[in-house]
């Protein structure tokens, strides 16, 4: 037997000096007070402008972080090593958690065992579904229901390929034991199984309506979750209230104290940028997740009481599709880097509030990141400024007097409207003249990788997660492969990687499959990553700007927030 010891922090193995480190880490945390229930949250979350594109799991649809109040999954980040612990994690990425800052959620604890290869989790006992009046009668949460979400959601004809297809079956052993019989293993088990994109657990009664197809209907949703979904206005609003039957606790000064501690949490959808500084400044809203530079100074100013703090935003880039020409030749892909000035963009449009970083793996997993300076020279070249020889390539390549094209970007990021301005400019300088195609978010979405999508398509990427990074975006035939980037060799090699059980061996291979998709396959013309802001009012305690113990799954992060609903009432805010 082998116990499961890289994947949870239960079973983690830590070192001495480690273990030293992180008492006196935790001796350094900041003081909380004594939690006070009742008062709402207002909340406009980094993904503010977005409304909830599906409510059905089975749909496999991106959903953003609308369902994590509700739904729990079988492990979610731990806390205590975000800034309220030791400070290891700052919980801003929405995709990625490193193993070692695991903690169990419905799964108390989980191990891996030989012979049959198995994942076994322990399920945590005394989990109660709620009732919910049309759909089901409130009962206890039992491994069963693990296994019928896991085997029914891979029934779907929406499901990514390759997602679970390392399980052979699910087998409930006895009513708090869940088992995953393996093929072979996967090293993003934590991503596929524990805390990923769809991996949140519902009840089978709402899974098994409309003959096993589920529902869109938001008022049949129910889960384990801190909170209730009970109303839904599109554009405007989403309202969640206390669930009552929750299970958590949080241990403040040896007292554990029921979870949440607040009564609703409200969602506001505000897309104008403008519109979203004003709810803060005015006490519309407690929480401003994300800003930009822009508004910085101008809040600290009107609103000096405001705790405001930066943090490293998501990086954009320009897709470029490989599959039709010009692009087709990695140097006309070169050179569309080539003609960028990434330092004047990041002087100009930025303010110099941004970094210039080699993505699509983040600088906060020093595990995989590669620096700049560190990269191969004609790799570390396509993040300087070179229009002479951007010139040159294109008419090696055959387009000596340039060429058209067509780029798709969303009018709801700032950033990609600004950076549209800036592109047109660039490319006029090599003979390259751009095509704008603004769309809203929805249709925007929906145009990645159809058949018409554009020869450009300006995207963000989240901070990194390493698997899902060059699986989704790179690996041939993805659902999120905006270049149409089609490499036998990459393909071949994140399938060996994600097979590979000896840590060290894998994270090389890792590395080298990001420094060659930069230097030689050159999918994307790179872009600075911009520094954003978030706001909140004093009033809301036990909070430090964490977003995510998941992905997109703030709903442990809200749970924990209080009001001082004594100060809010000083300062002007109370209702």
């Amino acid at each position: 037997m082998r116990r499961f010891l890289d994947l949870t922090g239960v079973f983690c193995a830590v070192t001495l000096l480690q273990a030293m480190l992180f008492v006196e880490l935790v001796k350094a945390a900041p003081e909380r007070g004594t939690p006070q229930y009742g008062g709402t949250v207002n909340i406009l979350t980094r993904l503010a402008a977005l409304n909830a594109l599906s409510f059905n799991q089975y749909d496999f649809v991106w959903k953003t972080n609308h369902d994590g109040l509700f739904l729990e999954y079988l492990a979610k980040g731990d806390l205590n090593f975000g800034p309220r612990g030791t400070g290891e994690n700052s919980f801003k990425s929405l995709s990625y958690i490193p193993d070692r800052h695991l903690t169990g959620e419905l799964a108390e604890s989980w191990s891996i065992e030989e012979d049959p290869w198995r994942l076994v989790f322990n399920i945590r006992r005394g989990v109660f579904w709620p009732a919910k009046e049309g759909v089901m009668e409130r009962r206890e949460l039992v491994a069963d229901d693990i296994v019928f979400n896991y085997t029914h959601m891979s029934t779907s004809p929406r499901k990514i390929p390759t997602w679970w297809d390392f399980i052979s079956e699910w087998k409930a052993e006895d009513k708090y034991t869940a088992v995953a019989y393996l093929k072979e293993w996967n090293a993003n088990i934590g991503y596929r199984l524990l805390w990923g994109y769809f991996s949140g657990i519902a009840p089978p009664e709402v899974l098994k309506m409309n003959e096993g197809k589920g529902s869109d209907d938001w008022r049949l949703k129910t889960g384990t979750g801190p909170y209730k979904l009970v109303d839904v206005r599109p554009d405007d609003i989403q309202v969640y209230e206390r669930n009552g039957e929750y299970w958590d606790k949080e241990l403040i000064d040896g007292v554990a104290y029921d979870l949440p501690y607040n009564d609703r949490v409200v969602y506001h959808i505000m897309g104008d940028e403008s519109a979203r500084i004003a709810a803060i400044r005015t006490c519309k809203v407690d929480i401003l997740e994300a800003f930009r530079w822009q508004f910085a100074e101008q809040l600290k100013r009107s609103a000096p009481e405001l705790i405001v703090q930066s943090y490293l935003g998501n990086p954009a880039y320009l897709a470029l599709r490989n599959d039709k020409p010009p692009f087709d030749d990695v140097r006309v892909r070169r050179a569309m880097n080539l003609a960028i000035n990434q330092q004047e963009i990041l002087d100009t449009l930025l303010n110099g509030e941004g970094e210039i970083l080699n993505y699509p793996f983040s600088v906060r997993w020093p595990d995989y990141y590669t620096p700049l300076e560190d990269l191969p020279p004609d790799a570390r070249e396509l993040f300087e400024y070179h229009p002479e020889k951007a010139k040159q390539l294109l008419a090696e390549a055959g387009y000596p007097d340039g060429f058209e094209f067509d780029i798709m970007f969303t009018t709801a990021s700032p950033y990609h409207l600004d950076l549209m301005a800036m592109f047109e400019a660039y490319y006029k300088r090599i003979g390259v003249k751009v095509i704008s195609k603004p769309l809203d978010y929805p249709t925007y979405r929906a145009k990645m990788r159809e058949p018409d999508q554009s020869l450009g398509y300006l995207a963000d990427t989240d901070e990194g997660n390493p698997f899902q990074v060059l699986r989704t975006r790179f690996v041939t035939g993805q659902t999120w492969n905006p270049a149409f980037h089609s490499d036998t060799w990459h393909d071949e090699a994140f399938f060996t990687a994600i097979s590979m059980e000896g840590v060290e061996q894998r994270d090389a291979l890792l590395k080298n499959m990001n420094v060659r998709l930069i230097g030689e396959r050159v999918p994307y013309v790179w872009l600075p990553t911009p520094t954003m802001y978030e706001a909140w009012w004093p009033y809301v305690k036990n909070y430090w700007g964490e977003h995510s113990v998941g992905t997109q799954d703030p709903g442990p992060i809200y749970a924990r927030i209080w009001i001082d609903q004594e100060l809010q009432r000083e300062m002007g805010c109370g209702s």
